[in-house]
C-alpha cells in the first residue's frame, strides 16, 4: 500500500503540472512511454543493457516512436564513475505523416556520490542521430546533441521504494543557426523492488522547448519493467 508520504508527492506534482498546463501560453502535448529493460554483466566488470521503448504522444493518441537500444558500460574509481557507449535504432513518425527510420550513436560519463540515503550523480552524453536522407533533405544531419543531466535519488530505509529527480539540459552543438540549449527536461521518477531482480519504475517527465521558434511543452507518464541481474 502506498503511504501518506507517497500520496502527498502525488498530489503535490499533479498540481504542478496543471498549474504548467494552465498559465502556459506555449503549445502542450501529453504522451506516454512504455518501455523495458535489461542490464547484466557481460564479463570482468563490462556490463550490458538493452532497451525497447514505445512512445506515445498527441494524447497518447499516435505512437511516435519505437526505440531499440544497447549500451556497454565500464566502471571505474571504484565503481562511482562509468563510461558507456551506446547504439540504437529508432522508427519516428515525422513531419511528413510516416515512420522514418534513425540511427543513433553515443558516449557518456557518469559520476555518481553517496551521502548516507542520498545519492548524487551527474551524467555527460554526446550523442549523434543519423536521419535518412533518402527520404528527405536535412540542413543538419546528423544532429549532435551534448546532453548534461544532474540526478539526486534517495533510498527509504527499510522500504522496497527509491525517488529520483533530474534535470537535464539539451544542447545542439552542430546547428550553425541555432547552436544553444534547446530543451530542459526534468523527470521525477518512483523505482518499485519487486524482487531481487525485478523493479518497477513509474515516471513523470517534462520536456520544455526553449530557444527555438515553436516551443512545446511535453508532458510524460512512463512505465518501466527493469530485469537487473
Amino acid at each position: 500500500m502506498f503511504s501518506k508520504l507517497q500520496i502527498w508527492l502525488a498530489v503535490l506534482l499533479l498540481a504542478f503540472v496543471s498549474s504548467v498546463f494552465a498559465q502556459s501560453e506555449r503549445d502542450a502535448d501529453f504522451g506516454v512511454i512504455l518501455s523495458a529493460k535489461y542490464d547484466a554483466p557481460l564479463f570482468r566488470d563490462l556490463a550490458i543493457g538493452v532497451e525497447e521503448e514505445l512512445r506515445f504522444d498527441h494524447g497518447c493518441t499516435q505512437l511516435d516512436r519505437w526505440l531499440n537500444s544497447v549500451e556497454l558500460e565500464y566502471p571505474f574509481l571504484h565503481k562511482r564513475m562509468h563510461v558507456g557507449v551506446t547504439g540504437g535504432v529508432i522508427r519516428r513518425y515525422n513531419d511528413k505523416g510516416y515512420f522514418e527510420n534513425r540511427m543513433r550513436v553515443g558516449v557518456d560519463v557518469n559520476y555518481a556520490e553517496t551521502y548516507r540515503r542520498f545519492k548524487f550523480s551527474y551524467r555527460s552524453r554526446v550523442m549523434a542521430t543519423f536521419r535518412d536522407e533518402r527520404v528527405g533533405d536535412y540542413r543538419v544531419n546528423p544532429k549532435l546533441y551534448w546532453r548534461n543531466r544532474l540526478q539526486v535519488s534517495y533510498q527509504m530505509p527499510n522500504s522496497r521504494f527509491k525517488y529520483a529527480l533530474s534535470t537535464e539540459l539539451h544542447w545542439l552543438l552542430n546547428d550553425p543557426k541555432s547552436s544553444v540549449v534547446d530543451n530542459i527536461r526534468t523527470v521525477f521518477t518512483v523505482d518499485y523492488r519487486m524482487t531481487r531482480h525485478q523493479y518497477l519504475c513509474v515516471a513523470a517527465r517534462m520536456d520544455n522547448d526553449i530557444q527555438v521558434k515553436k516551443p512545446v511543452d511535453r508532458f510524460y507518464l512512463s512505465l518501466t519493467y527493469h530485469l537487473k541481474y
